[in-house]
């Protein structure tokens, strides 16, 4: 068991090399001889057939401009959910975000990661895996966002920074529902890019289970008569949570 553990770490840690690499631009020859090392043993790193001892591993961050803990969030699966902080509805360690994109007429998936910070804060780190094709190849995201989240008894407030653009931030405030199975409904902030850069809000949608995306479900996403009607009135964004309550799980 421990040497299967060992073994997806290691493949976790080379995902995350290969897609800050990448990101960057960077080609296993030019990212190899800028750690001084070779491209088969950068190459072993990135598939996690060897593992990386931890002055590697400072070298490779560093190099990448990153934090260590980007390249190490592992979720071992002997955390227990008790350890995060007391919340009606951010109580676990996975969370699936949906959002519609009306740039690109699509449902822009993401997946949240939760971890508890080791001070004993009501802090909790996130990473946030924005534009999946599915949630199972967390590698193939477009962006990598990291932050922290503040859980309060209603509300949940998320703080994120793209960690390979530090000054693209990413807020979201997200009322936590009533109801444990309901996803929950909030607002993300942030800057938009092409057609226009300048800040821009989505409506969001938060789930503990993946959802059926379903006619029900884009309906969710999208704005609708009355959220128009909200806007024109009160000169503000006001989102509504009701017609999240009816979402299908997907089986």
């Amino acid at each position: 068991m421990e040497v299967i553990i060992m073994s997806e770490i290691s493949q976790h840690v080379g995902q995350r090399i290969k897609k800050y690499r990448k990101s960057r631009g960077l080609t296993i020859q030019q990212f190899s001889q800028m750690i001084n090392k070779s491209k088969a043993t950068l190459s072993k790193y990135e598939n996690g057939t060897i593992t990386i001892d931890i002055e590697t591993l400072l070298d490779i961050a560093n190099t990448l401009e990153i934090e260590l803990v980007h390249l190490i969030d592992y979720e071992s699966p002997n955390i227990k959910p008790e350890i995060l902080p007391k919340n009606t509805y951010f109580n676990k360690h996975k969370y699936y975000m949906y959002y519609y994109d009306g740039r690109i007429k699509k449902v822009v998936r993401s997946l949240i990661c939760l971890t508890p910070t080791q001070d004993n804060s009501r802090d909790v780190m996130v990473m946030l895996y924005n534009g999946l094709d599915t949630f199972d190849h967390l590698e193939k995201c477009h962006y990598i966002f990291a932050g922290t989240m503040k859980p309060y008894d209603t509300i949940t407030h998320f703080y994120l920074t793209n960690q390979i653009n530090a000054t693209e931030k990413m807020y979201i405030c997200i009322l936590n529902p009533m109801h444990a199975s309901s996803p929950a409904v909030g607002l993300m902030a942030g800057i938009g890019s092409n057609p226009f850069f300048a800040p821009i809000a989505i409506k969001t949608l938060i789930s503990k289970e993946i959802l059926e995306e379903n006619d029900n479900f884009i309906n969710a996403l999208k704005l609708n008569k009355e959220d128009h009607h909200m806007i024109k009135y009160y000169n503000m964004v006001v989102i509504n949570c009701h017609n999240s309550l009816f979402l299908d799980v997907k089986k």
